[in-house]
């Protein structure tokens, strides 16, 4: 778990709480100040990791996560530094939506979340909330430093320091330390101890062994709630860490305090996975999915009409207590609702199937940006995709320790 929170804070933290500072810098570097194409290409990327993600999933289900991180960590390594000689669109699209994004896909959250099934169960929200924490500190550590890095060595030699950290800290790391399953070293899953001390959980879910088909999944209405909900959450999540670093620019407040925003916004996603952990092991995944929904979609209002820093730092902390359970709460709904054996498959499928949504709401912000010189209407529009699929939850299982042991009494009555 130790070892998929450094992969969050060096892997997807530094990707996704960076870029958003980036951006006017490509934009003026490559495409003449035009956000629209580096959004694109930002997008782009998703789709290369959508495309594998399936293939990658059903893998994962028998295969060795470890393997598939240690390929990753080289290729997102080398990425950067790439990125840190292009010098027109053309280089920048091949680096981002191929290199980069071949990488994210191998050493990113449907990898490591697979490792992490493999270890827990009961304690499956709690485990996939600490472990994805370290994405939050990187949002938290991030934008001063890069602020201040690109100041002080330009945007390209901070490319070649992501670089160069990626490989250095990473890959001994996952080599020396990250094991694919309790087996390897004569465990169980949650740890024998506490398998003994919670007998009255320790109940057989007959979902959680079921292997699922392509087709079987494609035609289950849960799956199809769940990609809706969350491939919402990672587009609407995509667009505003891609945009908000400039949207706060423009209404007046300069790096040094934009940057704080995102600092805030990532440390309460930080303080707000324990609780998410917690609540979707003991209430189950609806709640859960509700409160996030409603927070994230009450901050991107604020967000469309803050003119003061007061106003932009409460966003900031709700959105980031929203979106803290958007990993968490997407592996626990897969998992809850189509079981673990074929965890690896449903979120590769869903990946695929979510592809769309990522197209979608960066490039979209990015080009309405350009015609009207705003974010507002973005935000706006993001807002209410939020609230709209507070529907789906009705249609996925509830899971956690309640729906648990309401199903042991059920089995002994």
């Amino acid at each position: 778990m130790l070892v998929s929170a450094l992969l969050g804070f060096l892997g997807t933290g530094f990707y996704s709480y960076s870029r958003g500072l980036f951006l006017p810098h490509l934009a003026e570097t490559l495409d003449d100040g035009n956000r629209f194409n580096i959004s694109m290409g930002f997008s782009c990327a998703v789709i290369t990791g959508a495309l594998i993600a399936p293939y990658l999933g059903r893998y994962l289900d028998y295969g060795s996560p470890r393997k598939v991180v240690l390929y990753g960590v080289a290729i997102v390594s080398a990425s950067y530094v790439l990125l840190a000689y292009v010098s027109n669109l053309v280089q920048f699209y091949f680096v981002v939506s191929i290199c980069m994004g071949l990488g994210m896909a191998t050493m990113g959250g449907q990898v490591w979340h697979r490792s992490v099934m493999n270890w827990f169960d009961h304690w499956r929200g709690r485990a996939i909330a600490f472990a994805v924490m370290g994405a939050s500190v990187a949002g938290i550590v991030m934008p001063p430093l890069v602020n201040a890095m690109i100041e002080a060595i330009d945007w390209r030699n901070a490319y070649l320091v992501f670089g160069a950290t990626s490989a250095l800290a990473l890959f001994p790391s996952v080599y020396f330390f990250m094991r694919d399953r309790p087996e390897e070293i004569g465990e169980v899953r949650d740890g024998q101890q506490y398998v003994d001390d919670n007998p009255e959980e320790m109940v057989n879910i007959a979902e959680d062994s079921v292997l699922w088909s392509t087709r079987a999944m494609l035609t289950h209405r849960a799956f199809w709630a769940i990609s809706v909900i969350f491939g919402a959450m990672f587009c609407v999540f995509a667009a505003v860490m891609l945009h908000l670093f400039s949207h706060l620019q423009d209404i007046g407040l300069d790096g040094e305090t934009a940057a704080l925003v995102l600092s805030m916004t990532a440390l309460f996603a930080a303080l707000g996975k324990p609780v998410v952990g917690w609540l979707s092991d003991f209430l189950g995944a609806r709640v859960s999915i509700w409160l996030a929904l409603v927070c994230q979609g009450l901050a991107l209002l604020l967000f469309s009409v803050a003119s003061a820093t007061v106003t932009a730092m409460l966003a900031g902390c709700l959105y980031g207590l929203g979106y803290s359970g958007m990993s968490p709460l997407r592996t626990f709904a897969i998992s809850s609702t189509l079981g673990s054996r074929s965890f690896g498959a449903a979120a590769g499928l869903l990946r695929f199937v979510e592809m769309p949504w990522a197209l979608l709401a960066s490039p979209i912000a990015g080009l309405i940006y350009d015609q009207t010189g705003s974010y507002q209407i973005a935000f706006q529009v993001l807002a209410a995709l939020m609230l709209l699929c507070c529907l789906g939850p009705f249609f996925i299982a509830v899971g956690g320790r309640r729906e648990r042991i309401q199903r042991k009494e059920a089995a002994s009555a």
